[in-house]
């Protein structure tokens, strides 16, 4: 016999009544290979002793057995496994029951290795992480989090509850958020849209994805920086697309040699980030935004207009967007709510021309089937009762405090190791590293220290070393500012004591 009181786990303390666990637990032997087809189980009464259970609960457990088909159970002779269960492979008693436990790391099916480029991260214990220098996260601890769950209370108790939680009709998101971006667009912007050029996404990276899904052949290339979001650029490459960069220096893209390009081949459309370039932090000057839509124009590719922060300019009004004095339809704005009140929301928008918002419409049934109606009406609200607007004018000034708190400790704690420019606007800092500091060694010794700095770039797109990454300064308060700094200074002369 077997031995099941061994092999058999139970676990009392579990919500699960003991007669499903112990079921559960007779199948996966059997799947294993451990209790093999036609093996006389034992009796009740046996297999109660043996388990230090009662009766009743072995008698439930294989009458469910019994029920779901793994066993038969024949008058006056006892419970038998299905005769007819194809068992694929028996394994050695000690070889199932470790099959049997532990979960799957292998496939037995092939797959394609076309991601090869995607990279394996595993983050770190953040247990021991005290204070963490993102990409540019706002602090969601100064968000309108009472006023959004307001109306997201509201939403969800009014008379129309059940169509809000109910599949939506259009895939464009819901019309009251429509609404008011058409309003807030035009406003604070200068883009002049109807309903009809806006669709509601699930954040910025779905964005993405759903455009170069539609715009994209396999082969077709875009035009990126050398220094650039990586993301982005995967999931170009996801797409099928075939990346081209160009340089980018303190006015942002390189436009001459962009012509140079489009002279040579044809190019299918250039990602660009006008405000805050992700990771350099630079602004694309408005002279090179005319002359990009002018190239777009006579070569016929488009611009993909990534606006994530344009709400956040410190030293003078933003420049408008491409978007704005687009008027032959070239520009796929992108503009996203992560930055604005949170990153957990999951929450952008896309403004195209009609034909093109139509197309990703109808890919979005099969992507998103119809968002989060509810809380794209929630935030509607927000926007509708000036929430919005006056929780930018508040964080401005916060961020802009905290910006110039940041830039004074960087100069000053650690001036003899970096250099960086201070940027008019934006979450975060490019800052760059002196060649005896190699940032991959000074990122394990801060995460020693419990400060975590972001992975953003240590190369650019064709493997030049930069040694210079992004640090994010709007989601640590002035206290929590200063410590951080601090941790960076230790590790920085920690890291210098080894050598």
């Amino acid at each position: 016999m077997l031995p099941f009181k061994s092999i058999i786990k139970l676990d009392r303390k579990s919500n699960a009544p003991l007669y499903i666990q112990l079921s559960n637990e007779i199948i996966k032997l059997i799947t294993a290979g451990v209790i093999t087809v036609e093996t006389k189980l034992p009796g009740s009464r046996k297999m109660g002793e043996l388990l230090g259970i009662s009766r009743r609960t072995i008698i439930l457990a294989y009458e469910e057995l019994e029920a779901q088909g793994w066993i038969d159970i024949k008058p006056n002779q006892g419970a038998y496994v299905h005769a007819d269960i194809p068992i694929a492979k028996k394994y050695p008693l000690e070889q199932s029951l470790q099959r049997k436990d532990n979960p799957l790391q292998e496939s037995l099916f092939n797959y394609s290795h076309e991601f090869d480029y995607l990279e394996h991260y595993t983050p770190p214990d953040f247990s021991k992480i005290k204070y963490i220098f993102d990409t540019g996260y706002p602090d969601v601890r100064i968000g309108p989090m009472k006023e959004l769950s307001n109306s997201f209370y509201r939403v969800l108790t009014r008379r129309h509850a059940r169509q809000i939680m109910n599949y939506a009709s259009d895939f464009r998101g819901h019309i009251l958020l429509r609404e008011e971006l058409v309003q807030y667009l035009s406003q604070t912007r200068g883009i002049k849209v109807s309903l009809d050029n806006i669709i509601i996404t699930r954040g910025s990276l779905m964005a993405f994805t759903a455009i170069f899904q539609i715009l994209l052949d396999h082969g077709d290339k875009v035009v990126v920086g050398d220094v650039s979001f990586k993301v982005a650029n995967n999931i170009i490459k996801i797409a099928g697309g075939e990346i081209l960069t160009v340089p980018v220096d303190e006015y942002g893209l390189d436009l001459d040699a962009l012509e140079i390009l489009c002279s040579k081949q044809k190019i299918r459309a250039v990602f660009v980030m006008p405000h805050h370039h992700h990771p350099t932090t630079v602004t694309l000057s408005a002279d090179r935004r005319m002359r990009l839509l002018l190239l777009a124009q006579k070569y016929r590719f488009a611009i993909i207009e990534d606006d994530y922060d344009y709400d956040f300019h410190y030293s003078h009004s933003p420049i408008l967007p491409m978007a704005s004095t687009d008027h032959e339809g070239v520009v796929i704005y992108v503009g996203s709510f992560s930055k604005t009140i949170a990153p957990g929301l999951r929450m952008g928008f896309i403004v195209a021309p009609t034909d093109f918002i139509n197309e990703l419409a109808r890919l979005s049934r099969f992507m998103d089937v119809h968002g989060n109606t509810a809380l794209e009406k929630a935030i509607g609200y927000l926007f509708q009762e000036g929430i919005i607007r006056r929780h930018l004018k508040k964080s401005l000034k916060e961020y802009r405090n905290r910006r110039d708190l940041f830039c004074e400790l960087l100069q000053n704690k650690l001036g003899d190791h970096i250099s960086f420019k201070i940027p008019e606007g934006g979450l975060a800092t490019w800052v760059h590293f002196k060649e005896n500091i190699p940032l991959p060694l000074l990122r394990e010794k801060a995460i020693q220290n419990g400060l975590l700095i972001s992975r953003t770039v240590f190369q650019d797109l064709n493997g030049k070393d930069l040694n210079a990454i992004r640090m994010g300064f709007a989601s640590l308060n002035e206290e929590e500012l200063v410590k951080a700094i601090g941790l960076l200074r230790k590790s920085i002369n920690d890291l210098e004591e080894q050598r």
